[in-house]
């Protein structure tokens, strides 16, 4: 029987990008001119990275923290389409098409980032086999997130929907060294992430919590049972 571990990985690994590779395991010169193009710098949670509609100017390294990228309705209704967190890359494929940005994209936490401006990641795709290899491969590994994101997000039912979230963010934190089990993010920011209104998310969380699956503290969310919630997502219903 699989461990516990193995299983929760089975289950995220299909809805998360990891496209931060493609910047390891570089030849020396080519990291070199990645950080030398810019330096680290530390934004407040809140910080707009880029607006929807605008020309990409550089791409975001997410060194470390929460980033969450989203569409808004004229009308003001805003749909989080995905939440990165440490090492992941943001906004590189539209910088790849000439594309203007599709989202928006807003700092959930303290974060460390950096911008590799335009002319040298275009460049490294030009002069560097190895970091060429490694966007293309990003790029199908992104397409296949989107697809699962997309068939899952739109024909599971909340509840699902809203466990498999938890799950995906539990391991992002995890990875990130937060306290085991722990996710910090607002009902609102959840229910975007989820699709669904507020209220039914609220609800939703508030059945977990009688199960006695979740603890819920202000915007910190522990997720008390793994191995239960895992077992739900693997069950035909939940």
């Amino acid at each position: 029987m699989p461990d516990q571990s193995s299983s929760l990985s089975k289950i995220t690994r299909p809805y998360l990008f990891r496209n931060g590779a493609m910047i390891h395991d570089l030849p020396e010169k080519d990291s070199k001119i990645i950080n030398e193009s810019a330096k680290p710098k530390l934004l407040k949670r809140g910080e707009v990275l880029f607006k929807q509609g605008t020309v990409p100017r550089s791409v975001v390294w997410l060194i470390s923290g929460k980033a969450k990228i989203f569409q808004e309705t004229p009308g003001g209704q805003r749909q989080t389409v995905y939440i990165y967190s440490d090492g992941d890359l943001i906004g590189y494929r539209q910088l790849i098409a000439g594309e203007v940005h599709p989202v928006s994209a807003i700092l959930l936490e303290d974060s460390t980032i950096m911008l590799i401006p335009a002319g040298t990641f275009k460049g490294l795709i030009d002069t560097s086999p190895k970091f060429a290899r490694n966007v293309l491969s990003a790029l199908a590994r992104d397409f296949t997130v989107w697809m699962n994101r997309m068939t899952v997000f739109t024909k599971f039912p909340v509840k699902r929907r809203l466990i498999l979230a938890l799950l995906i963010l539990h391991e992002q934190y995890r990875i990130s060294g937060s306290p085991p089990g722990v996710i910090t993010i607002t009902r609102t920011e959840l229910s975007e992430y989820v699709g669904a209104s507020l209220e039914t998310v609220v609800r939703v969380l508030n059945t977990l919590k009688t199960k006695d699956l979740v603890q819920i503290n202000g915007r910190r969310i522990l997720i008390k049972d793994i191995e239960e919630m895992v077992m739900m997502m693997e069950g035909e219903e939940v």
